[in-house]
């Protein structure tokens, strides 16, 4: 990931960065010529990081706490096929073949157990949406 798509902290971190620079400003000893060079590192590094937050937008970070719930969430859902049966899967016909990718004779759930069928024989799905005139009792 390059330099100018990192997040780095946004509004809040630019305030503390600027705070602790000030701190240092304050407590360096301007006859260290060293401290003097370490302070003068800190002001350059500082001033890149604000020319870098001035056009940085969090909806576009992989590390905000909104996107990582966001992810964390689909993740879960994923692994439970997002609430819905599995109707294909990677199949061996004998222990000898090798899978291959065919329709299953029975729906299943993510641990491998049947799916519960309607009268016509299809899954029965928990959140079905249902047609406008149902909705409404036209």
């Amino acid at each position: 990931m390059s330099g100018a798509a990192r997040w780095t902290g946004g509004a809040a971190a630019a305030e503390e960065d600027r705070a602790k620079l000030e701190d240092f400003e304050r407590r360096v000893d301007p006859n260290d010529k060293e401290q003097m060079d370490l302070l003068e590192q800190m002001k350059q590094h500082t001033e890149k990081l604000e020319k870098m937050r001035e056009f940085e937008d969090p909806r576009l970070s992989f590390t905000t706490p909104e996107f990582k719930e966001a992810q964390r969430i689909f993740q879960e859902n994923f692994k439970k096929n997002f609430g819905r049966p599995i109707e294909y899967g990677m199949v061996k016909r004998y222990p000898w073949s090798v899978p291959t990718l065919m329709k299953l004779d029975v729906p299943v759930d993510v641990d491998g157990n049947p799916w519960p069928l309607d009268a016509e024989g299809k899954p029965i799905l928990k959140d079905e949406p249902q047609d406008e005139d149902e909705q409404y009792d036209v």
